[in-house]
């Protein structure tokens, strides 16, 4: 497993194409976002708490760039075959289930470096022109609860959804998943955004780092659909849709396995 999780980082890490179609999305952000990126506040006036800052930025991150990340990952699985290497691999001593997880793993922590990089980068330059060298420390809790459980579930979906269509529908595809499920307002359509199936969303925001002592501020939207999967925002809450896309992600790769089992039957 860590032969193959080394290997495909060292892969994928290499490859042009992600740099560059990940720093053209992160220009397109910054210019489409630029007054709410640059202040971290979305015109709230919170900008200047550190804490506050680093939420909006996790928000503003997982916007767009997620979109860069899916779309990576979608041809790594069928590129063994493609490249007829899979024979020889499945003949190989090694683990099925552990080549699998050392591939996930590998192709997913690669293809995330830049996000890391962009979320952790605008920390560091926070930090320094506003003086409060406490937005790093909460820059890693927040991380760690707002932004990688959703990249968990992301990277198990792109990796195992070019197994059932070629990678180019599975992108297309993708790319309208994440906007309707992920970003459109609740009240517009059906959708599970804002729910805690979306790889997206303020739960953990508002349950573990920003929760009011009164109002409701994150939870059923008034006439959306759907609002059952929408509980209010609370630390428990918050834990269980981390718990959800870990799970979600779980369920896809053992699929991924047995599907691949059956395929070498």
């Amino acid at each position: 497993m860590i032969a193959t999780l080394r290997y495909e980082f060292l892969m994928q890490i290499r490859r042009p194409v992600m740099w560059i179609v990940y720093g053209l999305t992160f220009v397109v952000l910054v210019a489409t976002l630029w007054p709410g990126y640059r202040t971290l506040d979305l015109g709230t006036g919170d900008g200047h708490d550190p804490k506050q800052a680093m939420l909006v930025s996790a928000k503003l991150t997982m916007s767009l760039l997620p979109i860069v990340y899916g779309c990576l990952i979608a041809d790594r699985l069928l590129r063994d075959r493609r490249l007829g290497v899979a024979p020889i691999m499945d003949a190989s001593p090694a683990d099925p289930v552990g080549r699998l997880i050392g591939k996930y793993v590998g192709v997913c922590a690669a293809t995330a470096v830049p996000i890391v990089l962009t979320f952790f980068g605008r920390a560091v330059v926070y930090a320094i022109t506003e003086g409060r060298a406490e937005a790093l420390a909460w820059s890693v809790p927040i991380f760690a609860a707002v932004i990688l459980p959703g990249l968990v579930f992301l990277g198990a979906l792109a990796l195992a959804g070019p197994l059932l269509m070629p990678p180019l529908a599975f992108r297309v595809l993708f790319v309208a998943y994440w906007f309707w499920g992920n970003l459109i307002p609740a009240d517009m359509m059906p959708t599970l955004s804002h729910t805690i199936f979306a790889a997206s969303n303020e739960y953990a925001a508002y349950g573990l780092f920003d929760r009011p002592q009164a109002e409701i501020v994150y939870g059923p939207r008034q006439g959306a659909a759907l609002n059952f999967l929408r509980p209010e925002a609370t630390p428990a809450v918050a834990v269980l849709w981390m718990g959800v896309m870990v799970a979600l992600a779980a369920a896809i790769l053992l699929l991924t396995r047995l599907h691949a089992a059956r395929s070498e039957s």
